[in-house]
């Protein structure tokens, strides 16, 4: 048997140290093992599909918020984008049918990010201004649009997407999976992929480099509010009920699902595929502390104490 040389063996633990998609997905199966030894109902088919299913709603949101972080933006509009996604097409569709509602909604989804995109390229706000300003506008129009009583509908395309099955797999989850890898191509193997990697690494240099920051921003911003779209309607045909609020948690926890998958918040650095296991291990974590009969409240200080630990390490590591 031929060893592998010195050199390559050596390497090979750092490789591992540094590929933090895959620390994400070590730490997803140890938490995963610690459920099943310290709360009931964790080693079932069903709460696998379940924790699945429902960590689709949050990846879906998380692979766009990827987009955008890795070229060193954010967006905190998304959670106005999903409301507003399914609200548009809970609203269209109890007139014109779902197919009307569903093309409405990703069309004026998708408008929101281009507007971030605007604002950020052409105005040179701040990401996280323009995008906080960006959700709170979305958030007013939903409730003058609605009148505060946002409709309900069934639409027979999205209940099928958020709760059917293929080969005992949830469909949610295939949606899932097959974006993420639209947006690992996107990222990993396009040139747009090397524009958003080398605007995370530093504007200016990109910028004299000849990357084109407008064209690429608008692509980032406006895939990222495709997505939350996208997730607003799977939400939608999940529970047949919009909300005014139902895109809230996603403003927080999809920021989380890109950090605790190894994507620098400061851009540049990470994998899309990191996102997918923080996603599902923000969505144990959860159904972990609720099965520890835990409040809402003692929940997110975990959750935020532990996103805070690890920015404030992928910080240090910048700077070092």
């Amino acid at each position: 048997m031929t060893a592998l040389p010195r050199t390559a063996a050596a390497s090979l633990p750092r490789a591992l140290k540094e590929n933090r998609a895959v620390w994400a997905f070590g730490v997803l199966v140890l938490t995963w093992l610690a459920a099943i030894l310290f709360a009931k109902g964790f080693d079932s088919v069903s709460s696998f599909r379940y924790l699945v299913q429902t960590a689709a709603f949050l990846g879906i949101v998380g692979v766009g918020q990827t987009l955008v972080v890795m070229m060193s933006g954010i967006d905190l509009s998304v959670s106005g984008v999903v409301a507003l996604s399914a609200v548009v097409c809970a609203q269209v569709a109890s007139g014109s049918g779902g197919t009307a509602g569903i093309a409405v909604a990703l069309v004026a989804s998708v408008l929101v990010g281009l507007a971030n995109a605007a604002g950020v390229t052409w105005l040179r706000v701040p990401p996280m201004v323009m995008t906080l300003a960006t959700g709170t506008i979305v958030a007013g129009a939903l409730l003058v649009y609605t009148d505060g009583s946002p409709k309900s509908a069934k639409v027979a395309l999205l209940g099928s997407l958020a709760n059917d099955r293929v080969l005992g797999v949830p469909l949610a989850f295939v949606l899932w999976i097959g974006i993420t890898a639209a947006a690992a191509w996107l990222l990993h193997a396009s040139r747009i992929g090397r524009y958003v990697f080398a605007l995370g690494n530093g504007e200016r240099a990109s910028r004299a480099s000849g990357v084109p920051l407008a064209r690429t921003a608008f692509i980032a911003y406006g895939l990222c509010a495709l997505l939350a779209g996208v997730a607003g309607l799977v939400l939608l045909g999940f529970t047949s009920t919009s909300s005014l609020t139902m895109g809230n948690p996603y403003q927080l926890l999809s920021i989380a699902s890109v950090v605790l998958g190894g994507t620098s918040i400061l851009g540049g650095r990470g994998h899309v595929l990191g996102t997918v296991a923080g996603a599902l291990l923000l969505t144990l974590l959860t159904a972990l502390l609720a099965s520890w009969n835990m409040s809402e409240g003692v929940r997110q200080i975990v959750l935020g104490l532990l996103i805070i630990g690890l920015l404030l390490a992928y910080a240090r590591e910048r700077r070092s």
